[in-house]
């Protein structure tokens, strides 16, 4: 049963300077702290609680992550956030070593830099704040906008970080910061940038295997529409490792037009337009029924490597709904 914030009065305040994912958390930790949610009680998936609250999907998530951060809330998979194990009547972990970490913490505190109990609280206060208000910013690179902006949504939908897109198509490096780039572009950014290369984290990206559930009914020829050979024939050889399998015959095609392509095709053909081509389609191209886009995504094993080596915290699962 999920713990349903509409049973409550509305407590945030949108002309608050205190930020609407914080007065979200506090709002759900007092009810921790008196009681009122106990151990295991479940808090409402992303979605339905950014109803509630009239906020957006990303306002919730920052409230739940910074919840996971104090402790208090955990994720639990298919079963969804939850009060954490253990925690009790005025939001307290009742593990038995608790107690002592804190008593050592407390010590040292006071013996290595002169902080008192108190003064130590308000130091970890504001370092958990400035850490939430805070998320690590990375840039993505790669050759056209559109493409930065769904590797950048991927990032942001596993991880607690700021991704911010930044295409091949500019002329100024990235500010300073961490690049994530895929290895399709090692090259040009060595030759663009060659100071940043310690600063990429570099991953694989393969084709969105949804791919295959928007192909139409009565197509069997893939025609891939890239704006030079070289790269035609590149995307066409990832395609054909997710469509032969299918049945579908993969085609290299130098265009920038498939609508045009499809005219001179017969009805047995579809064209995937290569991220470059996609960015630069008009709506009427897009809509096309047998006109899409040959979306790529970022290999999860590769996605979960920089997000260890980068020391990024990792959203709960109902979090990315």
């Amino acid at each position: 049963m999920f713990y349903n914030i509409r049973t409550m009065p509305r407590e945030i305040n949108p002309d608050s300077p205190i930020p609407l994912y914080h007065q979200i958390a506090e709002a759900i930790r007092a009810r921790i702290e008196t009681g009122e949610l106990l151990a295991g009680a479940a808090l409402e998936p992303l979605r339905e609680a950014a109803q509630t609250w009239g906020v957006n999907l990303h306002t919730v998530r920052h409230a739940y992550t910074a919840l996971a951060r104090q402790g208090l809330v955990e994720s639990h998979g298919p079963r969804g956030t939850r009060v954490a194990a253990g925690i009790g009547q005025g939001g307290a972990a009742s593990r038995p070593n608790a107690a002592g970490l804190i008593d050592r913490v407390i010590r040292e505190a006071q013996e290595l830099h002169g902080l008192n109990a108190r003064q130590l609280s308000r130091e970890i206060a504001l370092h958990a704040e400035a850490s939430a208000s805070h998320p690590d910013v990375v840039y993505v690179v790669e050759c056209n906008g559109s493409q930065c902006k769904a590797h950048a949504r991927e990032i942001e939908a596993r991880f607690d970080v700021d991704a911010r897109e930044w295409s091949l198509e500019r002329d100024e490096e990235p500010p300073p910061g961490r690049i994530v780039a895929t290895y399709f572009h090692y090259n040009d950014i060595r030759r663009l940038w060659p100071h940043r290369l310690r600063e990429v984290q570099f991953v694989t990206i393969h084709p969105d295997p949804r791919i295959l559930d928007r192909l139409p009914a009565g197509v069997n020829r893939v025609l891939v529409c890239e704006r030079d050979s070289t790269t035609a024939e590149t995307v066409a050889a990832d395609l054909s490792l997710l469509l032969h399998p299918a049945g579908y015959r993969v085609e290299a095609v130098v265009s920038a037009d498939p609508v045009a392509l499809l005219a001179r095709e017969g009805r047995d053909a579809a064209v995937l337009a290569a991220p470059r081509v996609w960015s630069t389609l008009d709506e009427t191209a897009r809509s096309h029924s047998r006109v899409m886009a040959a979306d790529y995504v970022i290999d999860g094993a590769d996605l979960e490597r920089v997000g260890r080596e980068l020391r990024w915290y990792k959203l709960a699962a109902t979090a990315r709904t």
